[in-house]
């Protein structure tokens, strides 16, 4: 291996090549959005030379910050940051990435372009119906706990203690935030009950700045049952898991037949979407037992063609929105289960290997998913504020994706960097080991 070259700021030099790459590009980045916003030379009519000169400048000052903060944060150290239950899958990680960047996109594109159910570009459906990255988010978590727990047993309370540990932090930082600038719209007892998300999933929605954070609410409850549910699948098999979808789908067409709509039931609620996490926890089961066949490419071609097809198709049935008394949404969430959990088993089984550094790069990526998911509010205000003149076309649709993907995401990102390494990680050594041996063999 080269050694680093001596012209950069001591900091840098003990990076890796990765590391080093994702560091100069963060600095560039920063340093064309820092001379686009705050010019320094002539700005009511900059030239290219003079934002040339601009961005050069603050491009020495990101590259010595970034060295600062890694310098702080020093090298990750895998042993604690690595889960005590399961290998790390990196694919995986892709697609947590994935889902944390629909609804960064959902959050920023759906601000600007009103819905269109007539809208047929990939890309504004795409961005349109972001907030299926919560499905794909479900979908993940019944697939990595369906990985963990196969023919294992769960230890209850160190599983509960590990995912306090792993999620809580964090969510109390935001809850902090929203209680220190918005105190005068919160009750004493509501800022005690903030401290609980399990029992007010519906409540959270209108977080300011943190609505995203009803998913942390429902996760939790699906993070209580989980143990039970593992354990049943020991003693029954997997048949039982078709036995809690029959039993979720039916109580949803009850609940319609009962009020005349189901939408917020089946969107807001862990009976409306246990479907999703237990589609996940079928697809692990596939992933061990049957990968070689999930591996074929077409498998990947045919459940991303899937996908595609379903952001068209819910643009055009607008299921928030004119769709919402529908009855489809009695089975929709087992639907989309299906999609995104043959999505993930066949994204994460295929045999086509990606090149080191994307490989790389998106597990980092997707190491930062929960900050992403749960910081990225700011970054959205921020973009809202100061994107819009980026304008390169005269198309509103591409120039708010633009502005999504070059200005939010990135900046989504380094928000969540700081608060994944301040914040998420030094928690880690508190996780604990919770599965243990189970049966050699399964029931059928």
């Amino acid at each position: 291996m080269n050694p680093p070259p001596a012209w950069l700021p001591l900091p840098l030099r003990s990076l890796t090549s990765l590391q080093l790459t994702w560091a100069l590009l963060a600095a560039g980045w920063i340093a064309l959005v820092a001379a686009w916003q705050w010019p320094l030379f002539a700005p009511a009519d900059p030239s290219a030379l003079t934002f040339l000169l601009a961005a050069a400048l603050y491009l020495v000052v990101a590259v010595l910050g970034i060295g600062g903060l890694l310098a702080l944060t020093g090298r990750e150290r895998e042993h604690t940051v690595e889960s005590k239950n399961i290998e790390r899958i990196s694919r995986l990680d892709h697609l947590r990435f994935f889902a944390a960047a629909l609804v960064i996109f959902y959050h920023y594109f759906g601000k600007i372009v009103p819905p269109d159910p007539h809208r047929r570009n990939l890309v504004s459906n795409l961005m349109m119906e972001g907030n299926s990255g919560v499905d794909v988010f479900f979908v993940l978590s019944g697939f990595v706990f369906g990985l963990i727990g196969y023919r294992k047993r769960i230890r209850y309370f160190d599983f509960i203690w590990s995912r306090v540990v792993r999620i809580y932090p964090l969510y109390l930082l935001a809850i902090v935030l929203v209680l220190a600038s918005h105190a005068e719209k919160f009750l004493p007892m509501d800022s005690v009950l903030l401290m609980f998300p399990v029992f007010i999933v519906n409540y959270l929605v209108a977080l300011p700045g943190f609505g995203q954070l009803w998913t942390v609410g429902l996760e939790f409850q699906f993070y209580l049952l989980f143990p039970f549910l593992a354990a049943f699948l020991l003693r029954n098999g997997y048949r039982y898991l078709l036995a809690v979808l029959v039993v979720a789908i039916g109580l949803r067409g009850l609940y319609y037949m009962e009020l005349g709509g189901v939408k917020n039931f089946a969107y807001g609620s862990l009976p409306g979407r246990i479907d999703q996490f237990i589609a996940g926890i079928g697809a692990a089961w596939f992933y061990l037992r049957r990968r070689a066949f999930f591996s074929h490419p077409i498998h990947l071609l045919v459940s991303a063609a899937l996908a595609a097809g379903t952001f068209e198709w819910l643009t055009a049935w607008d299921g928030l929105g004119a769709g919402a008394a529908s009855p489809l949404w009695i089975v929709w969430p087992t639907i989309s289960g299906a999609i995104w959990a043959y999505f993930a088993l066949s994204y994460v089984s295929c045999r086509i290997p990606l090149p080191s550094f994307v490989d790389q790069s998106l597990a980092r990526l997707g190491a930062l998913t929960f900050s992403l998911y749960v910081m990225h509010d700011f970054a959205v205000v921020w973009s809202l504020k100061h994107a819009r003149t980026l304008a390169p076309t005269g198309n509103g649709d591409t120039n708010a994706a633009l502005q999504a993907v070059l200005i939010a995401l990135p900046l989504s990102v380094g928000i969540a960097w700081c608060t994944y390494h301040l914040i998420e990680k030094q928690f880690f050594i508190f996780r604990r080991k919770y599965v243990e041996p189970g049966p050699a063999s399964e029931p059928v």
